[in-house]
């Protein structure tokens, strides 16, 4: 059995082609712009929404998390295998952070693999060494999220430490695995010039491994989720970035013949 919270049919930017995207529940990171605190915990978990009707709060309660058994998810993920053989697409396991139930993303990527459907995991990589390489196993694309390079930030932003997440990001490439970086564009945190020199730097070193980068603009969708559900959204009041901005580090990554991508 796993916990997940969605599942997004029809995905255009969790991987090549045509995706259904499961959504796995739990996650050890707490990153102050996160959209979905929903996927905080592991278990299921309801929360009371607050909506405006004929200008008067409705307080309702709804269920985030459901318990599946692999087998019934492999189920629902071949319903789309039409889609994937036509888009050269596949399933993508995301979160939360999928590794946190290790053992049944294991055994869902094993089942994807014997029905011969490609599998991705998007990731922050914070696990074991030992844990990611097992997975790495059983996983064709590796879409690895880098919040920012600079250890005290990144404590101070997500609530954990980088150092194993970059590890991680060569145990992988060492591997020979395809890997995808995505960058969270998030104003004040990591959009500094000495924070994108030191990404720069992180890619011009593993270059030859590695050949793809996604910059993924923060957006205010979160704020507002966290609106509904009652909560305090930790980031605070900052504005969107600038798209002149969003292409200028477009065209900074893409010096070193990186292919980069904006939104995935």
């Amino acid at each position: 059995m796993l916990t997940i919270f969605d599942i997004k049919r029809f995905a255009l930017h969790d991987g090549p082609g045509l995706r259904t995207t499961v959504f796995f529940k739990g996650c050890p990171l707490r990153c102050l712009w996160c959209h979905n605190p929903e996927s905080y915990e592991m278990e299921p978990e309801s929360h009371n929404l607050v909506r405006l009707l004929d200008g008067k709060e409705i307080t309702m309660t709804r269920k985030y998390g459901s318990l599946i058994k692999e087998e019934d998810l492999m189920v629902e993920i071949l319903q789309d295998k039409l889609f994937f053989e036509e888009s050269s697409g596949g399933v993508t396991f995301s979160g939360g952070e999928p590794l946190m139930q290790y053992k049944q993303l294991i055994s869902m990527l094993k089942l994807s693999g014997k029905n011969n459907i490609h599998r991705a995991v998007d990731t922050s990589g914070y696990a074991s060494e030992k844990l990611i390489s097992e997975v790495a196993g059983h996983t064709d694309l590796f879409l690895y999220d880098l919040k920012t390079m600079d250890p005290e930030m990144h404590k101070r932003s997500t609530g954990v430490d980088n150092s194993q997440i970059l590890k991680n990001a060569d145990v992988l490439l060492d591997m020979g695995k395809e890997v995808i970086f995505r960058i969270p564009i998030i104003p004040g945190i990591n959009d500094s010039e000495k924070e994108l020199d030191a990404y720069l730097r992180f890619f011009e070193k593993r270059i030859e491994k590695f050949k793809e980068v996604h910059i993924l603009p923060y957006h205010k969708i979160g704020s507002d989720k966290y609106s509904r559900l009652n909560l305090e959204y930790p980031l605070g009041p900052i504005a969107e970035p600038k798209q002149e901005h969003i292409e200028l580090i477009k065209q900074k990554f893409s010096i070193s013949g990186i292919e980069v991508s904006i939104g995935g």
